[in-house]
Formats: structure tokens, sequence, C-alpha cells
């Protein structure tokens, strides 16, 4: 008896549901997405490729001047990131000193196209 009055309740409620390619699917609000790099912000410490468990992140030669804490430092590398070796466990995030690499609250995006693959 209690299967039937289940069914009818369930017949007349709306669908538990989201109908995915009309509506946005909600992002929670600790969601860690893709690796983004605030180029502004890095001194080039290599702290987040030393401390990366899967080595995705890798230093590459880009000299720029940088000005950190009232002083101005030349960088000799920024960081590159492998998004798709990238498993999103936020300890770059942790250990960067200056907060130049963060995890946006964003799903990542898909494709073959370099800018998409690597940041």
């Amino acid at each position: 008896m209690s299967v039937l009055k289940e069914m009818f309740q369930n017949l007349l409620s709306k669908p538990f549901t989201i109908l995915y390619p009309t509506e946005p699917v909600p992002i929670p609000a600790k969601f860690r997405g893709r690796v983004a790099i605030n180029d502004e912000k890095c001194i080039g410490c290599s702290r987040c490729s030393v401390v990366c468990s899967v080595q995705c992140i890798s230093m590459v030669d880009s000299p720029k001047e940088i000005e950190f804490k009232d002083k101005k430092l030349m960088r000799k590398k920024k960081p590159q990131v492998k998004l798709f070796r990238c498993i999103r466990c936020g300890l770059c995030e942790r250990h960067c000193p200056t907060g130049a690499i963060y995890l946006k609250n964003e799903l990542s995006e898909s494709g073959t196209d370099k800018e998409l693959v690597i940041t």
C-alpha cells in the first residue's frame, strides 16, 4: 500500500534532477576548478612547482620587474601549468606567498588548443 502512495506523490511533485542543457549546473562555493595565474603578482619563487605532487607546474623563462613588499625584484621565471595533469589539490595556492596562483570557482574547459590546455 505504501508503494502506491509514494508513486502518486512522486507523480505530482517536481523533478529532483536538473535539466542540464537548459539549466546551468550550480557550482558549490568551495569548488576547486581551473588553475589561474596572476602574472602581475608572481615573483617567480617556484614554491608552487616544488610543492606540486603531480609535477604539472613547471617554471619557464619570463624576465620581468616585480614590486613585492615595497622592493623591486627581477623575476626570472614564471609558472606554467599543464591543466590536464592537474588534480586540483590546492597545494600551489596554499604555498604561494603572494597569492598569484589560485583555483577559480568555475568549471574547466576542454579542448586541444594550447590556450585551454596550458595556463
